[in-house]
């Protein structure tokens, strides 16, 4: 999913033509993005009172913004935490949850999910510990077989239109 950020002059204009009581339809027109980002936009930065303010929209973006700059890092003590729980034959989700409840640093299942591959890429067995070995993450490598001697259905017989036998 490609993320769509939205420019403080666009977010002013959100707020101008919201309190003129435009539909998100116009306001997406006049600004040039998709009518998904100014619902969502209106939704997430309302404030308390439930009311869409430029100040407000531009603030909380500024602070998502510095909250996620650095990408986490998943750090030796808690990869060997992680480690320990998938030898258990405990799944991602679960280690994920656990460490919440126990309110120590933890990371997404899919940055787990993530180290289990990269150990068996490195020839590690932290895969052989998951429920399913990774299997299900394997996708098809075969084509269709095409059938031989096919016939299109507008060649059919006019019997076959009746459907009156099996």
């Amino acid at each position: 999913m490609q993320k769509v950020h939205l420019s403080r002059e666009q977010r002013y204009t959100i707020s101008a033509m919201h309190k003129q009581g435009c539909t998100p339809k116009m306001v997406a027109a006049a600004i040039g993005k998709d009518k998904s980002v100014v619902c969502r936009g209106l939704k997430r930065n309302a404030n308390h009172k439930g009311a869409y303010s430029f100040e407000y929209a531009q603030g909380m973006a500024e602070l998502r913004k510095e909250r996620l700059k650095k990408p986490r890092k998943l750090l030796p003590p808690v990869k060997k935490e992680i480690i320990a729980c998938l030898q258990l034959g405990w799944s991602p989700q679960q280690i994920v949850g656990w460490m919440k409840r126990k309110g120590t640093p933890t990371v997404s299942h899919e940055a787990i999910y993530k180290l289990i591959r990269l150990d068996r890429e490195q020839g590690g067995t932290l895969y052989t510990h998951t429920r399913r070995r990774m299997k299900h993450r394997r996708r098809s490598t075969g084509s269709k077989i095409p059938i031989k001697n096919r016939t299109p259905i507008d060649r059919r017989p006019d019997i076959v239109n009746e459907k009156g036998r099996l």
